[in-house]
């Protein structure tokens, strides 16, 4: 049917427009961490269990300006490019007369994967060489079980510049003061959200070329298989979280690995409060 130009168009307004990127500016790329929580029982031998758990994550690495080994900022200091997972859900069809419709039938997950800088004593290489020879090694017919072969959790965290105070006894994601502004003053980024992947292994460690051009920073990108992903948001945002375990130890894992983000993140129906920290990670602050 016939209806006039004007008619639910909307008002256009270019103030309206820049009033409304004030209020919601764009998120951007580059800030972010990421954690392995937990130590993959083929990786038995003491020596790597700096690369996890609380190393990588405790308060007490943020005195130091991150996470509390080197071993462990290997993984996240150096993991400079990170492929956030894909969700898809899968459908079946049907067709009688007529156009075709589709129903859902379930959800497939896309393969991940992280860029490291490798350091000049190329521990990264050889921590994900030991862990995927751990799983399955090379001159043998043998296979590790699967549930000493993954890593429980990977977390992918997701920050937005400035705007939160670390000292607040509720984790506040309101704008900073006038007073903290000032450029001797260290300003804390926000966790805007996180993604929690569960049940993670390496499948592929890319090849690394070198060549004598140029000198030029060595990396290499790993692929990671996992079983399902959530992505959670801080309680004070006010949107619903999902009230289902991704495992059957999912609650008290992930109050764990949620203690130290600023605006308490409920993860599987346990909400954990804000601490002075954010993260304990280099990334979530600047001057």
């Amino acid at each position: 049917m016939a209806f006039k130009a004007t008619e639910g168009s909307g008002a256009n307004s270019f103030q309206g427009f820049r009033a409304f990127v004030s209020r919601n500016p764009p998120s951007y790329n580059n800030l972010y961490w990421v954690r392995f929580r937990n130590r993959p029982k083929v990786l038995y031998d003491p020596y790597f269990a700096d690369f996890f758990s609380g190393n990588n994550s405790d308060s007490e690495g943020f005195k130091f300006g991150g996470p509390g080994s080197d071993n462990s900022r290997l993984l996240t200091y150096y993991a400079n490019d990170v492929t956030i997972p894909s969700r898809q859900l899968t459908t079946g069809e049907v067709r009688s007369v007529g156009s075709l419709w589709r129903y859902p039938t379930g959800t497939t997950f896309s393969e991940i994967s992280i860029n490291f800088t490798v350091g000049r004593d190329l521990k990264t290489r050889m921590f994900f060489e030991r862990w995927m020879n751990y799983i399955t090694e090379d001159s043998g017919n043998r296979v590790s079980w699967y549930a000493d072969s993954v890593c429980n959790f990977l977390d992918i965290f997701k920050y937005e510049r400035g705007g939160l105070n670390p000292t607040s006894s509720d984790g506040s994601l309101t704008v900073a003061s006038a007073k903290s502004d000032r450029r001797s003053t260290v300003k804390f980024n926000k966790v805007s959200g996180v993604w929690c992947l569960s049940n993670v292994f390496p499948f592929n460690i890319s090849n690394v070329q070198l060549n004598n051009g140029p000198a030029q920073s060595m990396s290499m990108e790993v692929s990671f298989y996992y079983e399902r992903y959530r992505f959670y948001q801080p309680t004070n945002s006010g949107i619903p979280n999902i009230i289902d375990s991704m495992t059957p130890t999912a609650a008290a894992a992930s109050a764990t690995a949620i203690a130290t983000i600023p605006g308490a993140i409920t993860v599987d129906g346990t909400t954990t409060t804000a601490t002075a920290v954010v993260s304990g990670d280099g990334r979530g602050k600047v001057k």
